[in-house]
């Protein structure tokens, strides 16, 4: 092996290396819940409707201050608080649409688009002008129009990014707020605590009050349980985040109940 390549080789593991090590401090610090986590939200007109784009240029940072106010919340109830949790910028909006989303189950396919969508999110980071964020959270608004199903949802950790669809209406900005806050969980190490199948949350992590007596119907939502249980077999989805709750399991799974303990 010449000296050239060598360079190059040791060049490419240094870059590596940087780029691990600066994603595991930047999970560390985010799972401390010390200080704000910066979000940058991407709004995407996904649909030729132009209310959906009067409603996509009207969104700013101030529209996602429930979110804040839900964690206020949650994280008084486990013992301390972070005000905010998130600060948020919002970029420009724009039609540019992230990577279509595989079906489940097909492994390649999946990976393949992990890939492309860690390109395509690296890029808009670089194009938007704003300051570089902890976590990108790209919004794709539709219309309200049954020929055109919003689709599933993703929050990736290892990315460090979530793709939310909704709808581009004020009066779904509640229930929009709930699937953002969802997948923002799922970028920040929280799991899925519902069915795959039926969408039933799963007793009792994915119940918000699993002591409750009798169990059925509950009141609020388990946000990573996605729904609140009205009977063994239904369930409906939350309003808003008024009606959401962090459920002890997700509340492990982001760092809330190693905060408590390190408090103590």
């Amino acid at each position: 092996m010449n000296v050239f390549k060598l360079m190059r080789i040791v060049v490419l593991l240094s870059i590596l290396f940087v780029v691990v090590v600066g994603a595991w401090l930047t999970e560390k610090r985010m799972a401390a819940w010390d200080r704000p986590i910066l979000v940058t939200v991407y709004p995407i007109v996904a649909s030729a409707d132009e209310a959906t784009r009067r409603f996509v240029d009207r969104i700013d940072a101030g529209m996602f201050q429930p979110v804040n106010d839900f964690f206020e919340r949650e994280t008084a109830r486990y013992g301390f608080t972070v005000q905010p949790a998130f600060r948020f910028q919002v970029a420009e909006p724009s039609r540019a649409r992230p990577p279509t989303i595989p079906e489940r189950g097909n492994v390649l396919a999946i990976a393949y688009w992990s890939l492309k969508m860690r390109w395509w999110s690296w890029r808009r980071a670089q194009a938007d002008g704003l300051v570089s964020p902890d976590i990108q959270m790209f919004v794709t608004f539709h219309a309200l129009d049954a020929l055109e199903e919003p689709g599933i949802s993703v929050g990736m950790r290892k990315g460090r990014y979530g793709i939310v669809k909704a709808y581009g209406r004020k009066a779904f900005q509640g229930k929009n707020l709930v699937v953002f806050s969802h997948e923002l969980l799922h970028v920040l190490g929280a799991t899925d605590k519902y069915e795959t199948d039926s969408g039933m949350p799963i007793y009792p992590d994915g119940y918000a009050e699993p002591d409750r007596f009798p169990l059925h119907p509950q009141e609020l939502a388990e946000i990573m349980g996605g729904r609140i249980p009205l009977g063994p077999h239904g369930a409906v989805m939350p309003g808003s985040l008024e009606h959401c709750r962090i459920g002890e399991l997700t509340a492990r799974e982001i760092g809330f109940l190693d905060r408590v303990v390190g408090k103590g």
